[in-house]
Protein backbone atom coordinates (compact mmCIF):
# COMPACT_ATOMS: atom_id res chain seq x y z
CA UNK A 1 0.00 0.00 0.00
CA UNK A 2 1.59 3.16 -1.56
CA UNK A 3 1.67 6.06 1.37
CA UNK A 4 1.03 9.77 -0.49
CA UNK A 5 -0.36 13.08 0.04
CA UNK A 6 -3.78 12.06 -1.84
CA UNK A 7 -4.29 14.85 -4.70
CA UNK A 8 -5.89 15.11 -7.95
CA UNK A 9 -2.59 14.16 -9.49
CA UNK A 10 -2.37 11.26 -7.89
CA UNK A 11 -5.60 9.87 -7.89
CA UNK A 12 -4.94 11.00 -11.92
CA UNK A 13 -1.90 9.03 -12.40
CA UNK A 14 -2.64 5.97 -10.36
CA UNK A 15 -3.29 2.79 -12.84
CA UNK A 16 -5.54 -0.08 -11.81
CA UNK A 17 -3.29 -3.31 -11.61
CA UNK A 18 -3.91 -7.38 -11.25
CA UNK A 19 -5.31 -6.39 -7.63
CA UNK A 20 -7.09 -3.65 -5.74
CA UNK A 21 -4.17 -0.89 -5.23
CA UNK A 22 -4.61 1.32 -1.97
CA UNK A 23 -3.36 4.99 -2.24
CA UNK A 24 -3.53 6.12 1.44
CA UNK A 25 -3.16 9.25 2.14
CA UNK A 26 -0.46 11.27 4.71
CA UNK A 27 -2.80 13.96 6.11
CA UNK A 28 -5.88 12.33 7.82
CA UNK A 29 -5.67 8.65 9.18
CA UNK A 30 -7.04 6.05 7.68
CA UNK A 31 -8.35 7.94 4.88
CA UNK A 32 -7.35 6.47 1.45
CA UNK A 33 -8.41 6.08 -2.16
CA UNK A 34 -8.68 2.56 -3.64
CA UNK A 35 -7.83 1.56 -7.41
CA UNK A 36 -9.73 -1.62 -8.52
CA UNK A 37 -8.55 -3.54 -11.51
CA UNK A 38 -11.68 -2.32 -13.49
CA UNK A 39 -9.88 1.17 -12.84
CA UNK A 40 -12.47 2.33 -10.43
CA UNK A 41 -11.21 4.84 -7.92
CA UNK A 42 -13.01 4.76 -4.62
CA UNK A 43 -12.42 6.64 -1.31
CA UNK A 44 -12.53 4.87 1.66
CA UNK A 45 -11.93 5.40 5.63
CA UNK A 46 -10.84 2.69 7.91
CA UNK A 47 -11.08 3.06 11.80
CA UNK A 48 -11.94 1.36 14.47
CA UNK A 49 -14.51 2.00 16.91
CA UNK A 50 -15.11 2.57 20.34
CA UNK A 51 -16.11 -0.88 21.06
CA UNK A 52 -12.84 -1.91 19.08
CA UNK A 53 -14.92 -3.51 15.92
CA UNK A 54 -13.19 -2.69 12.26
CA UNK A 55 -15.10 -0.23 9.63
CA UNK A 56 -13.96 0.58 6.19
CA UNK A 57 -16.85 1.94 4.70
CA UNK A 58 -16.70 3.39 0.91
CA UNK A 59 -16.81 7.52 1.21
CA UNK A 60 -17.68 7.63 -2.77
CA UNK A 61 -16.34 7.80 -6.57
CA UNK A 62 -13.86 9.40 -7.30
CA UNK A 63 -15.27 11.81 -9.58
CA UNK A 64 -18.06 12.02 -8.01
CA UNK A 65 -16.34 13.64 -5.09
CA UNK A 66 -12.81 15.49 -5.27
CA UNK A 67 -10.07 14.79 -3.16
CA UNK A 68 -10.69 17.81 -1.41
CA UNK A 69 -14.38 16.69 -0.54
CA UNK A 70 -13.75 13.00 0.46
CA UNK A 71 -10.61 13.93 2.98
CA UNK A 72 -13.31 16.92 4.67
CA UNK A 73 -15.76 13.78 5.27
CA UNK A 74 -13.26 11.31 6.27
CA UNK A 75 -12.34 14.35 8.61
CA UNK A 76 -15.86 14.67 9.87
CA UNK A 77 -16.74 10.96 10.03
CA UNK A 78 -13.43 10.50 12.03
CA UNK A 79 -14.41 13.34 14.58
CA UNK A 80 -17.94 10.89 14.58
CA UNK A 81 -16.03 8.16 15.76
CA UNK A 82 -14.13 10.11 18.51
CA UNK A 83 -17.63 11.36 19.78
CA UNK A 84 -18.41 7.59 20.11
CA UNK A 85 -20.63 7.49 16.59
CA UNK A 86 -19.90 4.45 13.76
CA UNK A 87 -21.24 6.33 10.39
CA UNK A 88 -19.76 3.23 8.32
CA UNK A 89 -22.69 1.30 10.20
CA UNK A 90 -25.05 4.20 10.07
CA UNK A 91 -24.70 4.56 6.39
CA UNK A 92 -25.00 0.89 6.02
CA UNK A 93 -27.87 0.63 7.71
CA UNK A 94 -29.80 4.37 5.88
CA UNK A 95 -28.86 2.18 2.57
CA UNK A 96 -30.90 -0.80 4.06
CA UNK A 97 -33.95 1.13 5.28
CA UNK A 98 -37.17 0.00 3.85
CA UNK A 99 -38.72 2.38 1.21
CA UNK A 100 -42.74 3.22 1.29
CA UNK A 101 -43.26 0.68 -1.45
CA UNK A 102 -41.99 -1.76 1.14
CA UNK A 103 -43.57 -0.52 4.00
CA UNK A 104 -47.16 -0.84 1.69
CA UNK A 105 -46.38 -4.93 1.06
CA UNK A 106 -45.18 -5.08 5.27
CA UNK A 107 -48.31 -3.46 5.72
CA UNK A 108 -50.76 -5.33 3.60
CA UNK A 109 -48.85 -9.38 4.30
CA UNK A 110 -48.68 -9.10 7.81
CA UNK A 111 -51.16 -6.36 9.26
CA UNK A 112 -54.45 -5.61 6.82
CA UNK A 113 -54.39 -9.56 5.54
CA UNK A 114 -54.40 -11.00 9.23
CA UNK A 115 -57.01 -8.41 10.84
CA UNK A 116 -59.69 -6.97 7.31
CA UNK A 117 -62.20 -8.64 5.78
CA UNK A 118 -60.83 -8.73 2.12
CA UNK A 119 -63.34 -5.83 0.77
CA UNK A 120 -61.26 -3.91 3.28
CA UNK A 121 -57.97 -5.29 1.90
CA UNK A 122 -59.26 -4.42 -1.16
CA UNK A 123 -59.67 -0.76 -0.86
CA UNK A 124 -56.01 -0.63 1.03
CA UNK A 125 -54.42 -2.41 -1.84
CA UNK A 126 -56.48 0.38 -4.13
CA UNK A 127 -55.32 3.52 -2.46
CA UNK A 128 -51.51 1.57 -2.33
CA UNK A 129 -51.34 0.85 -5.87
CA UNK A 130 -52.94 4.37 -7.24
CA UNK A 131 -51.48 6.70 -5.15
CA UNK A 132 -49.25 5.93 -2.43
CA UNK A 133 -46.54 3.76 -4.15
CA UNK A 134 -46.56 6.03 -7.33
CA UNK A 135 -46.11 9.34 -4.88
CA UNK A 136 -43.88 8.39 -2.04
CA UNK A 137 -43.18 4.62 -3.35
CA UNK A 138 -39.40 5.86 -3.47
CA UNK A 139 -38.65 7.71 -0.47
CA UNK A 140 -37.37 5.51 2.90
CA UNK A 141 -40.18 5.36 5.53
CA UNK A 142 -37.64 7.19 7.69
CA UNK A 143 -37.26 9.70 5.37
CA UNK A 144 -40.41 11.14 5.01
CA UNK A 145 -42.14 14.35 6.30
CA UNK A 146 -44.87 16.29 6.98
CA UNK A 147 -44.75 18.67 4.74
CA UNK A 148 -44.40 15.73 2.19
CA UNK A 149 -47.73 13.84 3.31
CA UNK A 150 -49.27 17.52 2.96
CA UNK A 151 -48.08 17.58 -0.96
CA UNK A 152 -49.58 14.44 -1.41
CA UNK A 153 -52.89 15.55 -0.56
CA UNK A 154 -52.38 18.68 -2.30
CA UNK A 155 -52.43 16.62 -5.35
CA UNK A 156 -55.37 15.14 -4.68
CA UNK A 157 -57.00 18.10 -4.75
CA UNK A 158 -59.48 17.02 -7.26
CA UNK A 159 -60.41 13.46 -5.95
CA UNK A 160 -61.15 14.60 -2.04
CA UNK A 161 -63.03 12.04 -1.11
CA UNK A 162 -60.27 9.04 -2.56
CA UNK A 163 -57.46 11.69 -1.02
CA UNK A 164 -59.20 11.05 2.42
CA UNK A 165 -59.16 7.38 1.89
CA UNK A 166 -55.45 7.42 1.28
CA UNK A 167 -54.71 9.23 3.86
CA UNK A 168 -55.81 7.11 6.72
CA UNK A 169 -54.21 4.28 5.02
CA UNK A 170 -51.04 6.13 4.94
CA UNK A 171 -51.48 7.36 8.92
CA UNK A 172 -52.27 3.46 9.91
CA UNK A 173 -48.91 2.25 7.98
CA UNK A 174 -47.09 5.31 9.48
CA UNK A 175 -48.35 4.21 12.81
CA UNK A 176 -47.50 0.47 12.28
CA UNK A 177 -43.99 2.05 10.86
CA UNK A 178 -42.87 2.72 14.63
CA UNK A 179 -44.14 -0.51 15.79
CA UNK A 180 -42.00 -2.23 13.48
CA UNK A 181 -38.77 -0.01 13.95
CA UNK A 182 -38.58 1.67 11.09
CA UNK A 183 -40.05 5.13 12.53
CA UNK A 184 -38.93 6.69 16.14
CA UNK A 185 -42.02 6.59 18.59
CA UNK A 186 -44.00 9.84 17.74
CA UNK A 187 -42.57 10.96 14.60
CA UNK A 188 -45.96 9.80 12.28
CA UNK A 189 -46.19 12.12 9.33
CA UNK A 190 -49.67 12.43 8.90
CA UNK A 191 -50.16 14.32 12.44
CA UNK A 192 -51.63 17.50 11.83
CA UNK A 193 -52.10 17.54 8.41
CA UNK A 194 -55.50 18.56 7.52
CA UNK A 195 -58.27 15.85 5.63
CA UNK A 196 -60.16 16.95 3.21
CA UNK A 197 -63.73 18.59 4.54
CA UNK A 198 -66.89 16.12 4.73
CA UNK A 199 -69.76 16.27 1.98
CA UNK A 200 -70.16 17.00 -1.27
CA UNK A 201 -66.98 18.68 -3.00
CA UNK A 202 -67.76 22.19 -5.01
CA UNK A 203 -65.47 24.34 -6.49
CA UNK A 204 -65.87 27.29 -4.66
CA UNK A 205 -65.59 25.39 -1.50
CA UNK A 206 -62.38 23.08 -2.66
CA UNK A 207 -60.48 26.22 -3.63
CA UNK A 208 -61.59 27.68 -0.18
CA UNK A 209 -59.99 25.26 1.53
CA UNK A 210 -57.29 24.51 -0.50
CA UNK A 211 -56.19 28.19 0.35
CA UNK A 212 -56.93 27.42 4.13
CA UNK A 213 -54.59 24.25 4.04
CA UNK A 214 -51.97 25.94 1.83
CA UNK A 215 -51.66 28.84 4.69
CA UNK A 216 -51.85 25.86 7.36
CA UNK A 217 -49.03 23.98 5.76
CA UNK A 218 -46.87 26.75 4.66
CA UNK A 219 -47.54 27.50 8.97
CA UNK A 220 -46.27 23.71 9.46
CA UNK A 221 -43.32 24.05 7.16
CA UNK A 222 -42.31 27.12 8.77
CA UNK A 223 -41.92 25.69 11.90
CA UNK A 224 -40.60 22.07 11.28
CA UNK A 225 -37.68 24.09 9.68
CA UNK A 226 -37.38 26.42 12.65
CA UNK A 227 -38.15 24.04 15.32
CA UNK A 228 -34.51 23.56 15.85
CA UNK A 229 -33.21 27.10 15.68
CA UNK A 230 -36.23 28.49 17.91
CA UNK A 231 -36.53 26.52 21.05
CA UNK A 232 -40.15 28.79 22.17
CA UNK A 233 -41.60 27.44 18.89
CA UNK A 234 -44.56 24.87 19.29
CA UNK A 235 -45.17 22.95 16.63
CA UNK A 236 -48.55 20.92 17.95
CA UNK A 237 -49.63 24.95 18.97
CA UNK A 238 -48.16 26.62 14.98
CA UNK A 239 -50.06 23.72 13.47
Amino acid sequence: MAKTKLTKSAVDAARPQAQPVALRDTLVPGFLCKVTPAGRKVFMLQYRTNAGERRKPALGLYGELTVEQARSLAQEWLAEVRRGGDPGAAKTAARKAPTVAELCVKFMEDHSKQRNKPSTQAGYEKCIKRNIVPMLGRMKVQDVTRPDIAGTMKKMAHKPADANRTFSVMRKMFNLAEVWGYRPDGTNPCRHVPMYPNGKWSKSGGRAWIARSSASWATMAWCMSNVSTTPDCNVSACC
